[in-house]
C-alpha cells in the first residue's frame, strides 16, 4: 500500500501543475457536446429516415398496381390514377419513384383534396414517408406546378402535423417555387430564415431561384442573385448566364446587363457570347459587338459559327475594316460558309457601302467557296453594293458576267437592270433588257419611260403609254406623270399641256401632276407661268406642299430675285410648310450670288432655324460645307464635321471630297488622311479626279507639297490641267520653280491641254522669283 501511495502521490505531484490548464479542457469539451447536441440528433434523425426509407423499399404497391399507376401517369389520367392510388395507398407506402405523379395528378385533378389525403397517408406510413426526402418531393411538384397556397400549406403541415425539421432541401424547392410565381419578397423572406436556422443555399438552390426569377423576366432579380452565388464561392452554371442574356436582349437591357456581369466578374461562355453578338446585330450596336468579342478573345472563349455570324454582319454594315479579319478567321477555323451567308453579308454591305468586303467575299465564292460558283442571289447582292454606291455603270456590267456564267437573270434582277441602266444613261441597254421579258410589268415600262426621258424623246415616251394600252394594261397617274416629265425634261411644254389636258378628263391629277408642270415653267424661266400653275392648283382645291415651293424658289433664285425668293419662304412659314433639304440647299447655293453680309446672316439663320440636320441627307451636306468654306465660317465648319463625326452617315465618294476640303481649311492634314484612307482601304471606294484634286490641294495648302508629289506619282494618275494648276501652286508657294518648269515640260510631252488656269499658274510660279 504504501508502495501504490507513494505512486500515487508522485503523480499527483507531476499533475498540479497543469490543472488549470486540464480544467479549461474539461469544461470546453462539456460545453461543446451541450451546443452540439442538435448536430447529433440531426444524423440520428437522418440515419433513422435513411432506414425507414430502404424499410419503404422492400414493402411497396403490387406490381400489377405499380404498371396501372405508370400507365395513367404516361397516359395524363389524373382521375383513374388517383382512382388506382386510393384503392392501394392504406395497404402499402407509395413507392419513390411514384409519388411525384400521384401528386401530380392531384394537382390536375382535385387540389383541394391533395394536402389531407397525402398527409393522411404519411400518417398512416410514418417509417416510411415521414421524413426529408419524401417531403422535398412533395413540395417540389407542388412548386414546379406555381400552386403556392398548396405549397405553403404543406410546409406548414410538415412541421406542425409531421414535426419535420425544415432542411435545406425543403427550403430551396420552396425558394424556387417562390421565384418562379415571381415573388421576389417571399424569396428573401424564407432565405432570411433559413439563415436563422444556420442553413445555407446550395448552387442548386441558387439555380432553382434563378430559373424562377428568368421565367418571370426578373433580370435585377436575377443578376442580384448570381451575384450572390459568385461572393459565396459557387460558379454561375453558364446556362443561366446565357438565358439571363436572351431574357435580357427580349428586354432591351442586353448591353446594360452585360456591362453589370462584367463588373461583377461573372465570365460569359460561348453560348453567352453568341446571344450577345446577335443582339449586338439587331440593335445595330457597333460598340457592344467590339466590347463583347475583345473581352471573349481576352478570356480565350471560342467562337461558334453563330457568333462568327453576328460579328461578321455587325462590322459589315458599319463598314468597320474587322470583317475582313473575321471572315478570313471562320474560314480558317473550317465552319461552313454558306451561301445564305454570303448573300446575306452583300445586302449589308450595300446599306453600308462596304465594297471592299463585298468584292472580298466575291473572290471568296469564285476561289471556291459555296460550290465555287456565282449564283442570281449572289449577283442580286453585289450588283445592290454597286447600286447603293452609285456604282450604275459596274451594276449594269454584271449583266454580261451574268450571262458569261450561263445563268438567266430573273424577272426582278431584269427590273433592277432597266433601272440602273437608265440611272448611268444607257438607254439602249436598258430597251434591250425590256426586250428579254415576256411580259412587262408597270414598274419595267416606267424605267423605259424614264429612259426616254433620259434621251429627251417624248414620241417614245407616248409610245410606251400606246404600247402599255395596247397591251391591256391602263395607265394609271404615275404612268402619265412620268410622261408628262419626259415633255418637260424635252421643254416640250404644248404636248404636256395636252397630256395634263386627258388626265384632266381620265379623272388623275394629283398633285404631283401640277409639281412636274410647275418644274417645266420653271426650268425655262417662265415665272409668270409658273404662278399662274400655282394659283392653278389651289383653285381646284390642292395646296401647294414642299416641292412646289422648292421649284418656284429655285426658278426665283436662279433668275436672281433673291427678294421673291424670301417671299416665298416667309409664304411657305405662313401656310405651315416646312422647308425640307431641299430648301436650304437652294438658298445656301443662292450665297454665291450674294455679296452681301446680311444676306448671307439670313440664310445662316433659316438653317438654323429650320431645324433641319445636315447630316440627314448627303446632297445637303455637301452644300453647307462649301458653303462654310467660301465665307470662312470656320466655327460652323469645325462643329459640322464633329456631327458628321457622331452620325451614321455612309459618304459617298463626292462626299469624301467635300469632307477633305473641309478639314484642309482647318488645317487639320491628318484627318485628311484619314477620311483618304477610309475611302480606300476601308470602303473600298475608287476617288476620282476630284476628290484625288480636292487632297492634293489640301497637302499643298498645309505646306506637304513632296507628299502631294508623292501621291500623283505613286496612283499614276492621268495628268490633267487642274491637277497640275494644283501641283503648281505648291511649286510657286515654296520657290521651287525649277519643278514648276519640268513639270510644265513634262505635261507638254504627255499632250496634256492646259486651261487659263493651269497656265497661269506657271506664269506665277516663274514672276515670284523674278
Amino acid at each position: 500500500m504504501s508502495a501504490v501511495s507513494q505512486i500515487l502521490e508522485s503523480a499527483v505531484e507531476q499533475v498540479a501543475p497543469l490543472w488549470v490548464e486540464l480544467s479549461f479542457l474539461f469544461f470546453f469539451t462539456c460545453g461543446f457536446l451541450f451546443l452540439r447536441a442538435d448536430t447529433f440528433r440531426r444524423a440520428s434523425s437522418k440515419k433513422s429516415n435513411a432506414n425507414r426509407a430502404k424499410a419503404g423499399s422492400a414493402v411497396g404497391f403490387k406490381p400489377k398496381v405499380r404498371k396501372v399507376l405508370e400507365a395513367e401517369a404516361a397516359a395524363g389520367n389524373a382521375g383513374k390514377l388517383l382512382e388506382a392510388w386510393r384503392a392501394e395507398q392504406g395497404s402499402a407506402p407509395t413507392p419513390r419513384e411514384l409519388l411525384k405523379p400521384v401528386v401530380q395528378a392531384f394537382l390536375d385533378a382535385e387540389p383541394e383534396a391533395l394536402v389531407h389525403e397525402v398527409v393522411q397517408h404519411f400518417l398512416s406510413h410514418k417509417e416510411t414517408l415521414v421524413n426529408s426526402w419524401a417531403s422535398t418531393v412533395i413540395l417540389d411538384t407542388v412548386a414546379r406546378s406555381g400552386n403556392i397556397e398548396v405549397m405553403m400549406e404543406l410546409w406548414d403541415v410538415f412541421q406542425k402535423r409531421l414535426c419535420l425539421s425544415r432542411s435545406c432541401s425543403m427550403y430551396e424547392v420552396v425558394l424556387g417555387g417562390f421565384a418562379s410565381a415571381g415573388h421576389p419578397q417571399k424569396v428573401d423572406e424564407f432565405e432570411a430564415m433559413m439563415r436563422k436556422d444556420r442553413l445555407k443555399l446550395s448552387p442548386r438552390g441558387h439555380s432553382l431561384v434563378i430559373k424562377g426569377y428568368l421565367k418571370n423576366g426578373l433580370v435585377d432579380d436575377v443578376l442580384k442573385r448570381m451575384a450572390a452565388m459568385m461572393k459565396a464561392g459557387h460558379a454561375v452554371p453558364s446556362f443561366a448566364v446565357t438565358q439571363f442574356l436572351r431574357v435580357s436582349s427580349e428586354a432591351g437591357k442586353a448591353s446594360e446587363m452585360y456591362a453589370a456581369l462584367q463588373e461583377n466578374g461573372i465570365p460569359c461562355g460561348t453560348e453567352a457570347v453568341t446571344v450577345l453578338l446577335e443582339d449586338a446585330t439587331h440593335t445595330h450596336n457597333l460598340q457592344l459587338a467590339k466590347q463583347v468579342e475583345k473581352s471573349a478573345r481576352e478570356r480565350n472563349v471560342p467562337f461558334g459559327m453563330h457568333a462568327f455570324d453576328a460579328l461578321l454582319k455587325v462590322y459589315a454594315e458599319n463598314c468597320d475594316v474587322r470583317a475582313l479579319v473575321i471572315f478570313e478567321e471562320m474560314r480558317s477555323a473550317g465552319h461552313t460558309i454558306s451561301e445564305g451567308l454570303c448573300v446575306g453579308l452583300l445586302a449589308r454591305c450595300a446599306e453600308g457601302k462596304f465594297l471592299s468586303f463585298a468584292e472580298e467575299i466575291v473572290r471568296f465564292i469564285r476561289g471556291g467557296g459555296c460550290g465555287g460558283r456565282m449564283t442570281i442571289a449572289a449577283y442580286s447582292g453585289l450588283m445592290k453594293v454597286y447600286a447603293y454606291s452609285g456604282m450604275y455603270e459596274k451594276a449594269c456590267n454584271l449583266y454580261y458576267q451574268i450571262l458569261e456564267d450561263g445563268l438567266e437573270p430573273d424577272t426582278m434582277m431584269y427590273g433592277c437592270l432597266m433601272k440602273f441602266s437608265v440611272e448611268c444613261g444607257r438607254t439602249k441597254l436598258s430597251q434591250e433588257l425590256s426586250e428579254k421579258l415576256s411580259v412587262l410589268d408597270i414598274q419595267n415600262y416606267m424605267s423605259l419611260i424614264k429612259a426616254a426621258g433620259r434621251d429627251r424623246d417624248v414620241d417614245r415616251a407616248f409610245g410606251i403609254i400606246q404600247r402599255l394600252r395596247e397591251n391591256g394594261v391602263t395607265p394609271d397617274a404615275i404612268a402619265f406623270n412620268c410622261v408628262l416629265d419626259v415633255c418637260v425634261k424635252a421643254n416640250d411644254l404644248k404636248r404636256g399641256r395636252q397630256l395634263v389636258q386627258e388626265m384632266k378628263d381620265l379623272g388623275l391629277l394629283d398633285i404631283i401632276t401640277y409639281n412636274t408642270l410647275l418644274k417645266g415653267y420653271c426650268n425655262g424661266g417662265d415665272f409668270r407661268g409658273a404662278k399662274a400653275v400655282l394659283a392653278e392648283m389651289e383653285s381646284v382645291g390642292m395646296a401647294p406642299n414642299d416641292v412646289s415651293y422648292n421649284c418656284m424658289l429655285n426658278a426665283a433664285v436662279n433668275g436672281g430675285n433673291f427678294h421673291e425668293a424670301w417671299e416665298i419662304i416667309s409664304k411657305m412659314e405662313r401656310n405651315d410648310v416646312k422647308p425640307d433639304h431641299y430648301t436650304v440647299s437652294i438658298m445656301l447655293k443662292a450665297l454665291k450670288k450674294l455679296r452681301g453680309s446680311k444676306d448671307v446672316l439670313r440664310c445662316f439663320d433659316f438653317l438654323d432655324r429650320s431645324g433641319i440636320e445636315p447630316c440627314s441627307d448627303e446632297i445637303l451636306l455637301n452644300t453647307v460645307l462649301e458653303t462654310y468654306i467660301r465665307h470662312k465660317e470656320h466655327r460652323r465648319l469645325h462643329a459640322l464635321l464633329v456631327k458628321f463625326e457622331s452620325s451614321n452617315m455612309r459618304p459617298s465618294v463626292p462626299t469624301y471630297g467635300s469632307i477633305i476640303k473641309a478639314y484642309s481649311n482647318l488645317k487639320k492634314v491628318d484627318k485628311c488622311w484619314h477620311y483618304w484612307n477610309e475611302m480606300q482601304g476601308q470602303r473600298g471606294l475608287e476617288p476620282n479626279e476630284i476628290v484625288y484634286g480636292c487632297m492634293l490641294d489640301a497637302l499643298v495648302c498645309n505646306g506637304q507639297v513632296d507628299e502631294a508629289v508623292k501621291l500623283f506619282e505613286e496612283k499614276q494618275l492621268k495628268p490633267n490641267a487642274v491637277l497640275c494648276s494644283i501641283l503648281v501652286k505648291g511649286f510657286s508657294n515654296t520657290q521651287q520653280t525649277k519643278r514648276a518648269m519640268n513639270l510644265w515640260h513634262e505635261m507638254r510631252a504627255k499632250g496634256v491641254k492646259m486651261n487659263t488656269a493651269a497656265c497661269n499658274a506657271f506664269v506665277d510660279a516663274q514672276a515670284r522669283v523674278g
